[in-house]
């Protein structure tokens, strides 16, 4: 194998998403209770939770479209509280900014700004998420090559849509392309069925599924993929 390409998932891979989208959740409900003051009396969790379900079923194009799924719930949740379809559509576009502000709010795993720093004038390295980070907004995009999301492709991972975009980018060969994320089955198997190599990143302690093959390598810390790199 001669490694040009290597390909990164972003969330949990090379940061921890969970307390991100956390936080991110609550600058939008106070986003929202600046515009609209009585959601807090009038609506819970439970009720956006509803709202989300409804709009997703009502709407099966947006499932993985994190983006607009989020905007179009902001929007009906602004039309529930009785505003006008043009004050909801200004108020659902502000809320969303300040939510995909703080998303983008990132800290970087250790070791992963210089393995990405160190990267660039050895390899091709291209982004594959299914999540709505923002590489611009973050600061990391002049590491990459391209970023391949839900947003811009057709299907999300594990479907092949991000892989086979990240080839046609790049023209090179899937043997020639080494896969590194966290998810067992969207990073590691859906990469495996393309013909990458790969590399599990476990840098939050996950129990591997019996019921998938194991990656070629696993990763601990991002420091243990420049020494395997240089092997």
């Amino acid at each position: 194998m001669t490694l040009k390409l290597i390909t990164f998932d972003l969330d949990n891979t090379l940061w921890h998403t969970d307390p991100v989208i956390v936080k991110a959740d609550q600058v939008q409900w106070q986003s929202i209770l600046t515009l609209c003051p009585e959601a807090e009396t009038l609506y819970t969790a439970n009720t956006l939770k509803q709202l989300t379900a409804g709009v997703a079923a009502e709407k099966p194009e947006l499932k993985h479209k994190l983006s607009l799924l989020r905007q179009e719930i902001l929007f009906r949740f602004f039309i529930q509280c009785g505003f006008n379809k043009a004050q909801a559509e200004q108020y659902s576009q502000q809320v969303f900014a300040d939510f995909l502000h703080a998303r983008n709010q990132v800290e970087l795993f250790p070791g992963a700004l210089e393995l990405l720093q160190n990267l660039q004038s050895k390899y091709q390295v291209i982004a594959l998420s299914n999540g709505n980070a923002d590489l611009t907004k973050i600061g990391l995009d002049s590491l990459f090559n391209a970023h391949y999301h839900a947003e811009n492709v057709a299907r999300p991972k594990p479907y092949k849509d991000m892989f086979v975009a990240a080839l046609d980018h790049s023209k090179v060969k899937p043997e020639d392309t080494l896969h590194i994320g966290d998810h067992p089955e969207q990073d590691v198997t859906a990469a495996k069925k393309m013909g990458f190599q790969t590399a599990w990143v476990n840098i939050i302690e996950q129990a591997w599924p019996s019921q998938f093959d194991k990656a070629d390598h696993d990763i601990s810390h991002l420091n243990q993929l420049s020494d395997l790199l240089d092997k």
